[in-house]
């Protein structure tokens, strides 16, 4: 009750303050006060659930006032896999959510949980835990995953297969800090100007490049393709063709993917040199990349054919002062695949 108090003061004092209806997409979480979880209860009066994440409209009452939050989940690729799906609100339902409240867009929230009043279901459509112990969880398992499992096994042929996020060192450098990498003093100033909200390609639904397209917490899979490879990524139904035929950059044409020549190292271990990348942002908050960055990747399989670990060195001297290294890790879990990601630009 403290909580849901104190949310209800600091939409008070807030809900003149005119703000961006600028749309949530692939951003960091830096902008909300991951500190204080508060609670609120209204109407939904509108729902957004497409990718890359599922909005809900919630109208609240504020000293006789309508409000309206936005609040933001997941995206639905996650949200599909713990079986919730749209339809399991209605406009018009009372909801009681949780979650954190924008410091810079009052009116915005990344919403834990919701929990349907009338029926008492509650979905966790942000965390990974059941707030309140009384509520029923929603979610379905699938009806189809032991037939899923026993395909996956049959098929699995070393890299070859569908690969599940296992974290490492975690994707930490998709939103991390300037201060974080060793960037050029022109590269700080290129940094300074960047805008979450109004210089995102995300926003408008734009899959990033090279090398901020990998890491992503998305399921991707190994595909052999004639001489070549091509690596599916779920996350903006991105595909990158990996050359094992010979075919060199000199005829290629720059792209935000770049041109990527692989040869295997040994049966278990892949190594990938792109080049020709015209994708102008190293990660996803605004570090700047030029046109003569280079990546160099190395897939290691190991011998039980359950992970697969992944270097990452980045190297761009005109934004760089030395070389950028990231370690990653997939799992294989039998039966998880790449799904349709169809990212629709947010209202």
């Amino acid at each position: 009750m403290k909580n849901l108090l104190q949310f209800r003061n600091t939409i008070a004092s807030l809900c003149l303050i005119l703000i961006s209806t600028q749309a949530f997409s692939h951003h960091s979480r830096s902008e909300f006060d991951l500190n204080n979880v508060v609670e609120a209860e209204g109407k939904l009066v509108n729902i957004f659930w497409k990718n890359p994440h599922v909005i809900l409209d919630l109208a609240v009452q504020r000293d006789g006032k309508e409000v309206i939050l936005k609040l933001e989940g997941s995206a639905i690729s996650g949200l599909r896999r713990k079986g919730i799906e749209k339809d399991l609100f209605t406009i018009g339902d009372t909801l009681r959510i949780a979650g954190y409240v924008s410091t810079r867009r009052p009116t915005f929230m990344l919403v834990n949980n919701a929990l349907l009043l009338d029926s008492n279901v509650e979905v966790v459509l942000g965390g990974r835990q059941q707030r309140w112990p009384n509520s029923t969880l929603a979610g379905n398992e699938d009806t189809n995953k032991e037939i899923k499992i026993t395909t996956a096994k049959a098929e699995a042929n070393g890299i070859f297969r569908v690969w599940t996020w296992g974290r490492l060192e975690g994707g930490w450098w998709f939103f991390g800090e300037p201060e974080n990498f060793p960037l050029t003093e022109s590269a700080k100033a290129s940094v300074a100007t960047w805008d979450e909200y109004t210089d995102n390609p995300q926003t408008d639904c734009i899959a990033p490049g090279m090398p901020a397209t990998m890491g992503n917490p998305y399921p991707i899979q190994f595909v052999q393709v004639g001489d070549n490879i091509e690596i599916h990524q779920e996350e903006f139904d991105v595909v990158r063709t990996i050359y094992l035929d010979g075919t060199s950059d000199e005829n290629a044409k720059p792209s935000h993917l770049g041109h990527s020549v692989g040869q295997w190292i040994d049966n278990n271990t892949l190594e990938i040199t792109t080049t020709k990348i015209n994708w102008h942002y190293f990660n996803r908050v605004g570090v700047p990349q030029s046109d003569s960055v280079q990546t160099h990747e190395r897939f290691t399989v190991s011998n039980n054919g359950e992970q697969l670990d992944y270097n990452l060195m980045v190297t761009d001297p005109a934004t760089l002062t030395k070389p950028f290294n990231w370690k990653a890790r997939w799992n294989w879990i039998p039966g998880e695949e790449v799904g349709s990601y169809s990212c629709t630009v947010e209202y």
